[in-house]
């Protein structure tokens, strides 16, 4: 479950494996459970040129390509710099497994921010926001990510929270390491 929503609210979404050649610094990283909102912030350093990340980012269908939960990514629509992405994840939190899809609207804003809102009536989410901010710093760039959500499917009580908020964390940082790596391929 877990593994769907952050896949599915950022560009989700957004998202591949971390391994320990990877140049990407995680900075800072927090997740936070409250009044039903999962609230997830990520930091971090990657050595690739800021608009190479960006280029990631707005290839809407290939989003599925930064993670391996991330089972489909599709432009709907575009309209200047106002996009509708659909993303569907599949992930298992101990034995509930479930796919989650979502339909975002995406608005590509100034100096390199891209502010994602999920539209609750084609999502499994009852809400979803995310923004990130890529900016140039030196030789690398820095990734800021903020994301606040509401499931609308069932999330076991007591111990569900806590698993989805390890589970948030673990998949923002596998996107995060796939987003490196896809603009440092390119």
């Amino acid at each position: 479950m877990l593994h769907h929503l952050i896949k599915g609210l950022f560009l989700t979404g957004l998202w591949i494996f971390v391994s320990p050649a990877s140049a990407g610094n995680v900075v800072y990283s927090h997740v936070e459970y409250r009044d039903g909102h999962y609230l997830l912030q990520l930091e971090m350093q990657v050595r690739a040129d800021a608009d190479a990340v960006y280029d990631v980012l707005v290839d809407f269908n290939y989003i599925y390509t930064l993670n391996d939960t991330i089972k489909q990514s599709k432009l709907l629509e575009s309209k200047d710099k106002v996009h509708k992405v659909y993303i569907q994840t599949e992930g298992c939190i101990w034995i509930f497994c479930r796919a989650v899809r979502q339909t975002q609207k995406i608005t590509e804003q100034p100096d390199r921010h891209l502010l994602s809102e999920t539209i609750p009536e084609q999502s499994d989410l009852k809400f979803g926001r995310t923004l990130w901010h890529i900016r140039e710093r030196d030789d690398e760039s820095i990734i800021s990510y903020r994301a606040d959500f509401v499931p609308d499917f069932w999330v076991p009580p007591l111990i569900g929270p806590w698993l989805m908020k390890k589970r948030l964390l673990e998949e923002g940082k596998k996107t995060i390491y796939g987003i490196e790596r896809r603009a440092t391929d390119e």
